[in-house]
C-alpha cells in the first residue's frame, strides 16, 4: 500500500512537471501544437532554435528553482516535451 502510495505521488510530480514544460514551450515558441503531439521535434519542425533555447533555460529556472547552462542539456533532451520532461525528472 505504502508503495502505491510513493508511485501515485511520483505520477503527480511527473504531471506537474510536464505541464509546466508544456506551458514554457507554448510561452516561447508561441504555439500550441505542443500540447497535441508531447513527442514532436521541435527542431526538425524549426520551431525551436538558438534564442528560444536560452528563453526555455531561463523559464525553467524560474518555474522550477533549477539553475541550468545551455551546456546541462544535449540538443536531444530539449527536443521535445516528453525528452525535456524526462530530463527534468532526473534533475529535480
Amino acid at each position: 500500500m505504502c508503495l502505491k502510495v510513493i508511485n501515485g505521488f511520483e505520477r503527480i510530480i511527473r504531471m506537474d512537471i510536464k505541464a509546466g514544460v508544456i506551458e514554457i514551450f507554448e510561452e516561447v515558441l508561441d504555439t500550441d501544437e505542443i500540447r497535441e503531439n508531447q513527442d514532436l521535434d521541435l527542431f526538425e519542425n524549426e520551431l525551436l532554435d538558438s534564442l528560444a533555447i536560452i528563453e526555455v533555460l531561463l523559464a525553467i529556472e524560474d518555474k522550477f528553482d533549477l539553475s541550468l547552462q545551455p551546456t546541462d542539456l544535449e540538443r536531444d533532451d530539449m527536443s521535445s516535451v516528453n525528452k525535456l520532461t524526462d530530463f527534468l525528472e532526473r534533475k529535480l
